[in-house]
């Protein structure tokens, strides 16, 4: 039967022909556990040869079921785990990125540190999710040292499982049709010769690649291997001997020329630095942060576990606001913060603080960078907005500086980057709680929704963030 199917276009019967004989092959506990889909991808994954699709699902799932993989803690609308890496433009999760929350351990921030910074962005032209990697800025030298290859293993599974549970049963709903793949870019823009030739990196790789065959087969649609350079040859000789032919045949090496990706992935879901459009400009760190790049603040666990505003928010009083002065600066985006009380912004809650008679004499219009740190100990999400008004305004418009958008601090906190102009003005962060048709996490129960939420927030500038935590410049493009 394999020889005469196209398995990338099989016809209905063909493929339910093809499950019912793989399945014919299986134990009822097997076949109880496993949907036509899965057994289609691993009849797909051995070329319609039963035999070795049964030795090959068989040992999967024994391998589910010893490993409990089924009990990992995975980012799911139902529950408050949190996101394995970043995420951006999807409605299952908020858009995130890898923070030190209590369900984040600290073998996955060493890894986060020494990864050039991965993330699910936006979907392909099919409905495909995304998944970005930035390999040319590992560390590589440093990943055999802050982690095991079964550690890096299990991290590599969590993503995969975050994939198959969390995003492409969205990315189904939303193409009205069965979405089982994603599509992969590998930016391996300033990987040095050094970093391909590291024996003990490589040895991690190889094991993780040969793992992902066996245990998630045909997730993969389409790899982009982008800005690879001549280097890049002799280390892709060895690394496709590791692969089975039907994987590599789906894999697409490219230099600096981005057309082909944008016939894969639109404009407007493609990152600028990939040769699309998008900026993710809302997001520290851009469409996918990078601690090795450094374009966005690695901060440490301490940094939020003491934040300095503490309030309670509940669905019946879902609103709070925090206001701080900022103050021209000539040497670079540094405000100043001092929190103003009873002004509530874009919520409409009275004003009842006094106006600062600070001066408003013209400022040339950069911008400074304020940072905010806030986390929630329950709830279903959080909506952000924050407004900018000159000192001395008789006005109770303010500039809209950070348009609203659903956060999820009680997955884990959240750090935002906000620009207000170098003037002196009044920085208005304005939470509340997220509507039944904002996010999909459930609705609290009647007796869930009596239990007030604790928000607890810090407001920083850019200099009192780094400097606190001993930080490095951000290095912005």
């Amino acid at each position: 039967m394999g020889a005469s199917v196209d398995v990338d276009n099989p016809t209905r019967a063909q493929r339910a022909a093809a499950i019912e004989q793989l399945r014919d092959k299986l134990s009822d506990e097997v076949n109880s556990y496993c949907s036509d889909l899965d057994v289609w991808r691993f009849s797909v994954a051995r070329q319609l040869d039963t035999e070795k699709a049964a030795v090959m699902i068989n040992a999967w799932y024994e391998w589910r079921k010893q490993a409990n993989v089924d009990e990992l803690a995975v980012a799911q609308p139902d529950n408050e785990n949190p996101v394995p890496c970043a995420v951006r433009g999807y409605g299952a999760v908020a858009d995130a990125n890898v923070t030190a929350g209590i369900g984040v351990d600290d073998a996955q921030l060493r890894l986060t540190r020494t990864l050039g910074g991965g993330c699910w962005h936006k979907r392909d032209r099919d409905g495909r999710p995304v998944y970005i990697e930035r390999a040319g800025r590992h560390i590589i030298k440093d990943i055999p040292k802050t982690s095991s290859t079964s550690g890096l293993v299990e991290f590599h599974v969590l993503l995969q499982e975050f994939l198959t549970r969390t995003l492409l049963p969205e990315c189904s709903q939303l193409a009205e049709q069965t979405v089982w793949q994603q599509v992969v870019v590998i930016d391996l823009a300033g990987v040095s010769l050094v970093a391909l030739s590291h024996i003990p990196a490589l040895n991690m790789l190889r094991e993780m690649l040969v793992r992902d065959q066996m245990l998630y087969p045909e997730r993969m649609y389409r790899t982009y291997v982008v800005n690879a350079p001549p280097v890049f040859v002799t280390a892709w000789k060895m690394i496709r001997s590791w692969l089975d032919p039907r994987v590599i045949s789906k894999i697409r090496i490219l230099g600096k020329d981005h057309a082909e990706l944008l016939d894969q992935i639109p404009a407007h879901n493609l990152p600028s630095f990939l040769g699309g459009s998008c900026k993710c400009s809302h997001m520290p760190g851009g469409c996918v942060p990078s601690v090795p790049l450094g374009n966005y603040p690695d901060l440490p666990r301490s940094a939020y576990a003491h934040l300095r505003h503490q309030v309670l928010i509940s669905y019946t009083e879902p609103r709070h606001s925090f206001v701080c002065e900022t103050m021209p600066v000539s040497n670079g985006p540094t405000p100043m913060s001092s929190p103003l009380m009873g002004y509530a912004g874009w919520l409409g809650i009275k004003r009842d603080s006094p106006r600062s008679s600070a001066p408003t004499s013209p400022v040339p219009m950069r911008t400074q960078h304020v940072f905010v740190r806030f986390s929630t100990d329950r709830g279903r999400g959080m909506v952000v907005e924050v407004l900018w008004q000159p000192l001395g305004s008789d006005s109770d418009d303010g500039i809209l500086v950070y348009p609203e958008a659903l956060f999820e601090p009680q997955r884990a906190p959240v750090l935002l980057e906000l620009e207000a102009p170098n003037r002196a003005g009044q920085l208005v962060v304005n939470w509340r709680v997220a509507n039944f048709d904002e996010g999909q996490a459930p609705f609290p129960r009647p007796e869930e929704a009596q239990i007030p939420i604790q928000l607890e927030y810090s407001v920083d500038t850019e200099d009192e963030l780094l400097t606190a935590f001993s930080l490095p410049p951000i290095k912005r493009s």
